[in-house]
């Protein structure tokens, strides 16, 4: 049995039909994947910035009103670095995570000298440490309102996803 050119012609146009829908579909599996691995991605980096904040408002609150010296804060510096990369990583909360850092480089500039090793403070000394003590808790009190506003930040744009 012979085919006649008309069958032909109607079985070329369905294959070529076929393969432009499957071409159609392929690409658009492609850029929902693509989609799904940048939100994926980016879900990463806000978990990231998340827990960056938590422990940076944990170690905040246990230094409420004690005056820390520079050593004390040296455990902070490490936790600083991490927060800058993830700022330059994340653009969605960049801004937020760059105030942190900014608040955070005030908050450990203000760490108190040492102090003297007699145990004896005169007056100007005693008065210039607690001076000091309170740029301290004002510095600390700033960051932590910087990585309150940051994190709600980041639940709204969880939320939002």
């Amino acid at each position: 049995m012979l085919f006649s050119p008309t069958v032909s012609a109607a079985a070329g146009a369905v294959v070529a039909v076929v393969g432009v829908l499957t071409l159609r579909h392929q690409r658009k599996n492609s850029a929902w994947v693509k989609r799904m691995r940048r939100s994926d991605d980016d879900a990463q980096d806000l978990a990231d910035a998340a827990t960056y904040l938590r422990t940076l408002v944990e170690m905040l609150c246990d230094r409420t009103h004690k005056p820390c010296r520079a050593g004390d804060l040296e455990s902070l510096r490490g936790l600083r670095h991490l927060l800058d990369d993830t700022a330059q990583a994340t653009e969605a909360v960049r801004p937020e995570l760059e105030a942190v850092v900014g608040c955070l480089d005030r908050y450990l500039a203000t760490g108190l000298p040492p102090g003297p090793a007699t145990g004896q403070v005169r007056g100007t000394e005693l008065t210039a440490q607690l001076e000091a003590a309170m740029r301290q808790e004002h510095a600390r009190i700033e960051l932590k309102n910087a990585a309150g506003t940051a994190q709600r930040h980041i639940r709204t744009l969880r939320r939002a996803a």
